[in-house]
C-alpha cells in the first residue's frame, strides 16, 4: 500500500485566546513524523499576528491520529504521550490537539491521516521489537 510520499493538507487551529485568534496552516506527514507549518491571525480583521511557525511532532510523541467527519468540515484529532507534546502549538488541551479540515480538503486530509497511521503503527511495531530483543 504505497500513499501518496508526502501528503499534506490545509488545517486550521480554530478558538485561540478565546475565539479571536486562529491558526491557519499546512499538515505534512513524513516517516519520521508529522510537520506543522502555520501562523496565527486575528480572527476578527484577519490580521497576521504571527510569522510563519513549524513544529514537528514524532510518532514516538503521538499515542493516536484520527480523522472525523462532520457535516461542514473535518477533524484530525492528534493525542500525544503527554501534555508537553504540544506545549508550544496553539490551541491544544489535556495532551490533545484537533485540526479542522474544510469540506473541500476531507479527501485529502483521510488519506493523510491514513498514511499517518501507517507511520504510527510501523514506529510502535519496531518499539515493541526493540523491547523483546533487549529482554
Amino acid at each position: 500500500m504505497n500513499y501518496s510520499s508526502n501528503p499534506s493538507v490545509p488545517v486550521e487551529i480554530p478558538n485561540i485566546n478565546y475565539g479571536f485568534q486562529v491558526a491557519k496552516g499546512l499538515l505534512k506527514v513524513k516517516e519520521d513524523g508529522l510537520y506543522l507549518e502555520f501562523e496565527v491571525e486575528d480572527s476578527i480583521v484577519g490580521l497576521i499576528t504571527s510569522g510563519v511557525k513549524s513544529a514537528m511532532i514524532t510518532y514516538a510523541d503521538l499515542d493516536d491520529i484520527r480523522f472525523e467527519k462532520g457535516w461542514w468540515s473535518a477533524k484530525i484529532i492528534l493525542e500525544g504521550t503527554s501534555m508537553k507534546v504540544f506545549e508550544t502549538l496553539p490551541g491544544s488541551e489535556q495532551g490533545r490537539l484537533k485540526l479542522k479540515i474544510k469540506r473541500s480538503d476531507r479527501d485529502d486530509a483521510q488519506n493523510a491521516v491514513s498514511s499517518a497511521r501507517v507511520h504510527l503503527s510501523e514506529h510502535k511495531l519496531k518499539e515493541l521489537d526493540g523491547e523483546n530483543t533487549e529482554g
